[in-house]
């Protein structure tokens, strides 16, 4: 059993694997808030961040059954919640569609976050002049993201944002470790140069 994943986690799953739908929605209680974070630091938009955590967690609950471990849920979920938001991301590639309006950056600022790096405090909304600095930094890397290769930013935001093991992004990414850490080093490289003047 990964550590983040509780025991009482574990039997809820089981619970709905039983077809139990008040134990998922326990688990979409529990989850929903990080694969929003997950799927709008991907998608950067903040209607699409929600279609895709919604069609995320339909898709999880038909497949539940396919859930060989339990305890890999939490994992397994975030795996199908990425999936989406990139195909979401090639899709408007394709169409050439841009990134997020500053509504929907304001709106993710404040959805609680782990990163506090990213997250606004508590403290700085009561502060409109750090507010709108907050924001505006939040802007700032919401463009560098928008503008770093899919793969790279699925990887930084697994581990920066949703605070992901190396191992579990593999496991999302289905990618080797060696890979994953080469992604997350390569965009951690390019948002730490794009955001020089934000220090």
């Amino acid at each position: 059993m990964t550590p983040e994943t509780t025991p009482e986690e574990r039997a809820l799953v089981l619970r709905a694997q039983d077809g139990e739908s008040a134990a998922f929605e326990q688990l979409v209680d529990l989850h929903q808030g990080r694969l929003f974070r997950i799927a709008f630091m991907v998608v950067g938009d903040r209607q699409d961040a929600e279609d895709v955590v919604q069609e995320s967690l339909v898709l999880a609950w038909r497949r539940l059954d396919l859930l060989e471990d339990p305890a890999a849920f939490r994992g397994w979920v975030a795996q199908i919640c990425t999936r989406r938001a990139t195909d979401v991301v090639r899709r408007l590639a394709r169409r050439g569609t841009s990134a997020a309006a500053d509504e929907d950056l304001e709106a993710g600022a404040e959805a609680p976050a782990n990163a506090s790096s990213v997250s606004p405090s508590r403290a700085t909304a009561a502060d409109p002049a750090e507010s709108a600095l907050v924001n505006a930094q939040m802007s700032a890397l919401a463009g560098i993201l928008g503008a770093l290769d899919p793969a790279l930013r699925t990887c930084w935001v697994l581990r920066e944002i949703d605070g992901m093991s190396y191992r579990e992004i593999c496991r999302v990414v289905d990618a080797p470790e060696p890979t994953v850490r080469g992604r997350i080093a390569r965009a951690r490289t390019q948002i730490v140069r794009e955001m020089e003047e934000w220090r």
